[in-house]
C-alpha cells in the first residue's frame, strides 16, 4: 500500500497553464469544479478607487496559472477546454513540469504586505484644484482617502495633507 502511494505521488506534478486574457480566476474557479488542484499566485497592491486607497488582487503571471495534475489518469483534453484555459506551456514532446520547490516558493508571496500605490519618497503631481501642476514628494498615508506630501513652494518646504484624487 505505501508502494503505490509513492507511485502515484511521482506521477502528480505541477504544470503551468496559459489562459485566455483577463480569465486567469475564472481558468482557475472552472479547473476546481473537476477537482483539479491549482494555484495562481496573486499580488497584493493599493490602488486609488474614487479617491480612496483599496488593496486589489492580481495575478502575479498574466495569462498563467499553475495545476496540478497526474500525468497517467488527466483528461488533457479536458483540461485543454476549460473555459478560460488557452493550452499548456511545452517544451519539447510535451507539458512542462514545474519544480515543486518553485511552486512552494511562490506562495509564500501570499504572506507579503500589499505593494502601496506610491512609494515614499516618489515624487508625485499634483492634477487638480488651487495646487494644479506643482510637483511634491510623497510622504506617507493620511488615512484611506488623503496623503502626505512634502511640497517646495515659495523657497519654503510645505508638509500638506491632500486629497488621493488630486494626485498623480
Amino acid at each position: 500500500m505505501h508502494l503505490s502511494s509513492n507511485i502515484i505521488a511521482e506521477s502528480n506534478h505541477w504544470y503551468l497553464l496559459c489562459t485566455k486574457f483577463k480569465q486567469e480566476k475564472k481558468a482557475a474557479q472552472e479547473l476546481r469544479q473537476q477537482n483539479i488542484s491549482v494555484f495562481l499566485p496573486l499580488h497584493k497592491l493599493e490602488k486609488i478607487v474614487k479617491g480612496n486607497k483599496v488593496i486589489k488582487e492580481e495575478p502575479l503571471f498574466s495569462r498563467y496559472l499553475f495545476a496540478q495534475l497526474d500525468f497517467e489518469n488527466t483528461n488533457w483534453t479536458s483540461v485543454r477546454s476549460t473555459r478560460g484555459v488557452s493550452n499548456f506551456v511545452e517544451f519539447g514532446n510535451g507539458p512542462a513540469i514545474v519544480d515543486q520547490a518553485i511552486v512552494k516558493e511562490l506562495k509564500k508571496i501570499d504572506l507579503l504586505p500589499p505593494e502601496p500605490y506610491f512609494k515614499i519618497g516618489e515624487k508625485v503631481r499634483i492634477v487638480d484644484g488651487s495646487l494644479k501642476g506643482l510637483r511634491a514628494i510623497y510622504q506617507d498615508s493620511d488615512g484611506p482617502s488623503r496623503s502626505h506630501i512634502l511640497l517646495t513652494f515659495m523657497q519654503q518646504n510645505q508638509h500638506l495633507s491632500i486629497n488621493n484624487q488630486l494626485l498623480e
